[in-house]
């Protein structure tokens, strides 16, 4: 009687001390827990805060211009949109935008060595006094801008630039005058000429669009 008695204070102890280590390891667990997770959310507080401070180092990101193959820009001039200071004459590009735009075929005989120099700039000048032609700026006329804040007047700047467009053209051998105007004015090539349809007739054009870019030279 009193071994099964012993044999049952004996069981009751193990099982007290088993429930007691069974707590001890669940409260050393729930430690263990709630310690990783108070890590867990330090680390990312830290993350968050690397991140603020990413964002404010950040370098300004590329525009987005598409897809620069060799197929999309080809024939195309990639260049930084400025705006100029009426008064100051500076150009300044804050947002650093850049654009692009179709290359003009004075552009591309220059890049072939075709044109000069300067008579690639006689003939970007022709091309904004042929803005003042009534034919090329029609709805000049119609447009009403306030110029009573500014000494700046359109229709006077508008018809300098037609005064100083007929002065140029007069100065263009006639002869030539059709391949500058095609070329120049319309932005056509010489090929697309009435006539041009071989080498030798590209080359005579060239020379007749050479000799009436020179003569706004001089």
């Amino acid at each position: 009687m009193r071994a099964a008695v012993k044999k049952a204070a004996d069981t009751a102890t193990m099982k007290t001390a088993g429930k007691a280590e069974a707590m001890a390891l669940d409260m050393k667990a729930g430690g263990t827990m709630a310690a990783t997770e108070a890590v867990g959310k330090a680390a990312k507080k830290k993350l968050k805060a690397a991140d603020r401070l990413a964002l404010v180092t950040l370098s300004r990101a590329p525009w987005d211009l598409g897809p620069l193959t060799p197929r999309q820009i080809a024939g195309k001039v990639i260049e930084p949109v400025t705006t100029v200071d009426p008064k100051t004459g500076k150009t300044s590009n804050p947002n650093g935008v850049i654009r692009t735009r179709r290359e003009t075929w004075v552009e591309r005989y220059l890049r072939k060595g075709k044109l000069s120099a300067a008579q690639a700039n006689a003939a970007e000048q022709l091309a904004e006094a042929a803005q003042g032609r009534r034919g090329r700026d029609m709805l000049a006329s119609m447009v009403k801008v306030d110029t009573s804040a500014s000494d700046f007047d359109p229709a006077v700047a508008h018809l300098d630039r037609r005064r100083r467009f007929h002065a140029m053209w007069a100065a263009i051998p006639a002869s030539c005058r059709p391949a500058v105007e095609h070329v120049v004015l319309n932005d056509h090539s010489l090929r697309s000429m009435a006539g041009c349809n071989s080498g030798k007739a590209e080359a005579r054009y060239l020379d007749r669009l050479q000799r009436g870019l020179e003569a706004l030279t001089r």
